[in-house]
């Protein structure tokens, strides 16, 4: 079973690591950094137990809560993906975070007693949980819920059977880091299917922009940038304002005139307010005009999609 977690986890850090090329040109680089941190050390960790199963259970469960907890962080990083202070973010807010969840984990391990399992009480646990509902809350509702749920559902698995207070229903720690590692490899997989699926048919360039947007940086970052939108949209008086399902017109059948002079301004504004966030090339491809139904020449390289379904 060790080798097969081993292998599960060496694939996720794979493909993880080929996503750092499509997200050069956004904030996001460092959510990957970490998810690959996290996947590093759960690796390690279930090497360390391959290779001395016996004498190494409280450095294993220490290597997998560490896991546990860095694989919060990417979550956590969006939240702070925007410039200038994208990269002080690390340093201020993830490195801290870390530090405090990781302190209930050091103080349980005996370090003259590397064979006792670490415990984990119950206050660390809780707010080891909120911490998990801030990272994972942002990307429900965005195309990415269902790889969301499954991510949070192994980080879940990797940390409750480390507490007594727990109920029965959790598997004993290596089973479920078997099923942890295979929940990490459907969340990689399902979040690489939906980024390289095509645009649905008919859908205009801006849609494109704003559902791009929204699946990458979740939803509390495009609610803000919707907001701006639509109080651009009140005070000059656009035809359109911004939705979560995309653009929609105030009026039924708003002027040819007034339709183009319209989304030239949500593109002025757009590109605005998301260079904090992405660099003009990313906006560039997604306002490129291509036929229905297909995503641009480089988007498989360069970004996600906008299917919905």
């Amino acid at each position: 079973m060790s080798a097969v977690i081993v292998a599960n986890l060496t694939i996720s850090l794979w493909v993880v690591a080929g996503s750092l090329k499509r997200l050069r040109s956004t904030t996001l680089p460092t959510a990957a950094w970490c998810a690959m941190t996290g996947l590093g050390s759960a690796a390690v960790a279930q090497s360390i137990e391959l290779i001395n199963p016996a004498q190494s259970t409280g450095w294993v469960d220490l290597g997998w809560y560490f896991a546990a907890v860095v694989l919060l962080c990417p979550g956590i990083a969006v939240l702070g993906a925007r410039r200038p202070g994208a990269s002080a973010w690390a340093f201020f807010v993830l490195l801290p975070l870390v530090l405090v969840l990781m302190w209930p984990a050091v103080a349980s391990f005996q370090v003259a007693r590397p064979t006792d399992p670490i415990e984990i009480e119950v206050p660390a646990l809780v707010g080891f949980g909120l911490v998990l509902i801030m990272s994972g809350g942002n990307y429900f509702g965005t195309r990415y819920t269902l790889s969301t749920l499954y991510y949070a559902a192994a980080i879940v698995l990797l940390v409750a059977p480390m507490s007594a207070a727990v109920p029965d229903i959790f598997p004993e720690r290596s089973t479920a880091r078997f099923i942890a590692s295979l929940a990490i490899l459907l969340a990689i997989a399902e979040t690489h299917r939906r980024s390289k699926a095509a645009a649905e048919v008919g859908i205009s360039r801006l849609d494109v922009l704003w559902f791009d947007f929204m699946d990458s940086f979740g939803m509390v970052w495009a609610k803000r940038v919707m907001d701006r939108i639509n109080e651009s949209a009140r005070h000059e008086k656009w035809t359109m304002q911004l939705e979560l399902h995309g653009f929609v017109p105030f009026a039924e059948s708003p002027s040819a005139d007034e339709m183009l002079r319209t989304k030239g301004r949500i593109e002025h504004t757009f590109r605005f307010l998301l260079k904090r966030f992405v660099d003009p090339e990313w906006i560039d491809i997604r306002l490129r005009t291509t036929p229905a139904g297909q995503a641009p020449p480089d988007e498989a390289q360069d970004s996600p999609t906008v299917s919905r379904n």
